[in-house]
């Protein structure tokens, strides 16, 4: 088997089937075809949930929390000082559960949700903008906050909604997705969408957003305004977000502590003890400034 063949092999076929849909309506228009990937662009995606998250959601509060694309699913662990965990793109609250442990243990109160279109908030697509007011929402019902911890996408969300108004003590992000540009180019890869269609995808985004997109959502650009400590934690061996954009978050951010790890991948980093514990013992550190 070829190399190219091999790699062909391991993407699913439902998305081998969309790129041939992609390529063969670009070959006609490649107006329509950006379209058509302009509307799987915002498109979310469920995955089963495991057994031990299901156990974690049990041992939650949980409630919804009326928002105006649906009612927000909340889970929360625990009482004190809380910290808010942001799940990624196609991702959902529980993800944290491991995380949310380690901190009732230390005396915090750890409340997770599901974004727009992800998990049991309903919908089958969001933006980041839809998020962004989505945290807003619940750190109007839940704060103060003591501390975000993020994971991948949502590096983005809490770097523009930190921008824009909430505040916290301290924010750790892990296997931190950091610049649009990325997440594009990993689209387009994905999909094998043909330039075409590329430019007719990035020209309805900016007529529907703006044409200065990329820096209005790029985690960079929002954490270089920031003055709040911040740890980053970026695995070597992430196949999904590549350890360079947690280190270019980290140069970005004033101040921010970058940590590599290495074996731990996207997302069983979540429930490594070692990260864990990091992520803990950052939330509760002194403020030295």
């Amino acid at each position: 088997m070829t190399k190219n063949n091999k790699l062909k092999s391991n993407i699913p076929i439902a998305i081998q089937l969309l790129s041939l849909g992609l390529r063969s309506l670009d070959a006609v228009s490649p107006q329509l075809a950006g379209r058509w990937a302009y509307r799987l662009w915002f498109g979310t995606h469920r995955f089963a949930e495991p057994q031990r998250e299901t156990q974690w959601r049990e041992q939650a509060r949980q409630l919804f929390l009326p928002h105006e694309y649906g009612p927000l699913a909340l889970y929360s662990w625990g009482d004190g000082p809380t910290v808010l965990l942001v799940h990624g793109w196609n991702g959902r609250g529980t993800q944290m559960g491991g995380l949310a442990a380690r901190l009732v243990d230390a005396g915090y109160r750890a409340v997770a949700f599901d974004a727009p279109g992800h998990g049991r908030s309903p919908g089958n697509s969001s933006t980041i903008f839809r998020i962004v007011d989505a945290v807003k929402v619940i750190t109007n019902e839940v704060g103060p906050l003591k501390g975000i911890v993020t994971h991948s996408f949502g590096a983005m969300v809490i770097a523009r909604a930190l921008r824009e108004q909430i505040t916290t003590d301290k924010v750790v992000c892990i296997n931190p997705a950091t610049q649009l540009s990325l997440l594009k180019e990993t689209f387009y890869g994905m999909l094998r969408i043909a330039p075409g269609a590329q430019r007719a995808f990035e020209q309805l985004l900016e007529k529907n957003y703006s044409a200065d997109i990329d820096n209005i959502i790029s985690a960079d650009v929002n954490a270089a305004e920031l003055s709040i400590p911040a740890l980053i934690i970026h695995d070597k061996d992430d196949s999904e977000v590549p350890w360079q954009q947690g280190e270019l978050l980290a140069d970005a951010w004033p101040g921010a502590r970058f940590v590599q790890t290495q074996g731990l991948g996207h997302t069983r980093i979540l429930r490594d003890n070692e990260t864990i514990q990091q992520v803990v013992n950052f939330i509760a550190e002194r403020n030295t400034d």
